[in-house]
Parts: structure tokens; C-alpha cells; sequence
């Protein structure tokens, strides 16, 4: 497969949007199992589907760019896909090791809060990197953009607003190796508009789950 695959995003006037997963780099020398149904799954050279398969709870290092006050936002986010699969699939914490600045391949699964953020990639509300072998992950890191977008946790002060927790539950939903939706009701979809709230799992979110949790 492609050393780094970029999904297709939309670009919307008036509107933030999401790109992601960044996939890769996928190590597929070894065939793990027959093509699969991709379920709502990213999949890797082979057609299956790509996930931390048993390895979970996956654990998320905060960055310590990532304001305490927001996880309490981060750990109801998390909550929605815990409670869809009967069981606990994150935990978040806060160690001593110092991370590096910006979400890098480093073995670590981590979540950043970017004050400096690509002026290419402004119309990204956030981008979470996968790195997996076979069809199991190893590595996920999400990089929130806080330099071209404001959050909100109630009500949005500008039409600009991006809803954090919705923001958090569609970036978890990457760790877990979902990829964007189109065709269903979704809190997958590429696009999270300015003051909505989208954070609510559909029954296809649910029924994307039991395919691999």
C-alpha cells in the first residue's frame, strides 16, 4: 500500500471540516485473515478491516497543552463509544514523560491541543493519525486546531463555534479505526458544522462497533 494514504475530505464555505483519518504507515507483510466487509472501518492492502482488535483499553496520553478543564469533555466523549460497546475502550492520562510538541510517530497515543497549526490544513477542525500492522493498530494521535477554530461546551458565542464534545467523540471514533461516513446518519461524517452539536451515536455508529468490539 501507499506509505501515507489521505482520505477525501469536503471543503464547505461557512463551515469547519475534518479530514482523517491520515492512515500509515500500514505494515502488511503478513495476509491476517480473508477480505472483510469493511463495516464503517478503515481496512488495510487486503480488504480487512483495521482495529486494536482485543488490545484495548487504548490509552491516550493528554499533551500538556490540553487544558485540564477539558476533560471532563474528553472523558463524556469517550463515554458515548464506551457505553455502545459494553465496555471500556479509552483511558486518558497524564504522565510525567515529556511528549513531544506536535503529535509525531513516536509509539505513544497521544492528544495535542495545536495553537500552531499548517495554514494548509485550515479548514481542519482536527486530524488523528493512524498507524497499524497487519490490521491491527499500534498507534493513534490526535492533534486538535486551536489556532483557526473556538470550542464550545454549552451554547456557541459565533456561528464559528465548533462543539467540542462532538469534535472529541468523531476524532475517538478515528482512534478506534472508523473512517468517514456519507451514505448513513453518523457522527462520522466529515463535516462538524459551526454550532452544532452532533453528539449522539446512530444506530449504524453502534452496529460499525460490534463488527470489531
Amino acid at each position: 500500500m501507499y506509505k501515507y494514504l489521505i482520505l477525501p475530505f469536503i471543503m464547505l464555505a461557512l463551515c469547519a471540516c475534518q479530514q482523517g483519518p491520515t492512515l500509515g504507515p500500514g505494515d502488511e507483510d503478513h495476509l491476517a485473515s480473508a477480505a472483510e466487509s469493511d463495516c464503517g472501518f478503515v481496512q488495510n492492502a487486503y480488504g480487512q478491516r483495521v482495529s486494536w482488535k482485543k488490545n484495548i483499553p487504548v490509552v491516550l496520553e493528554l499533551h500538556k497543552s490540553f487544558a485540564p478543564e477539558y476533560e471532563d469533555i474528553l472523558q463524556r466523549a469517550a463515554q458515548h463509544w464506551n457505553d455502545a460497546a459494553g465496555m471500556t475502550l479509552f483511558r486518558f492520562e497524564r504522565t510525567a514523560s515529556t511528549l513531544s510538541e506536535k503529535a509525531t510517530k513516536d509509539s505513544m497515543n497521544t492528544i495535542h491541543w495545536m495553537l500552531d497549526w499548517p495554514e494548509s490544513q485550515k479548514s481542519l477542525q482536527a486530524l488523528t493519525n493512524l498507524y497499524w500492522r497487519s490490521n491491527q493498530l499500534y498507534e493513534a494521535d490526535i492533534a486538535v486546531d486551536n489556532k483557526y477554530f473556538n470550542y464550545f461546551s454549552d451554547v456557541a458565542t459565533t456561528p464559528y463555534d465548533v462543539h467540542l464534545e462532538s469534535l472529541l467523540i468523531h476524532e475517538l471514533g478515528h482512534v478506534l479505526g472508523l473512517k468517514h461516513r456519507s451514505t448513513v446518519p453518523s457522527v462520522m461524517w466529515a463535516v462538524l458544522n459551526g454550532a452544532i452539536k452532533r453528539d449522539t451515536l446512530t444506530a449504524a455508529d453502534r452496529d460499525t462497533l460490534k463488527c470489531e468490539y
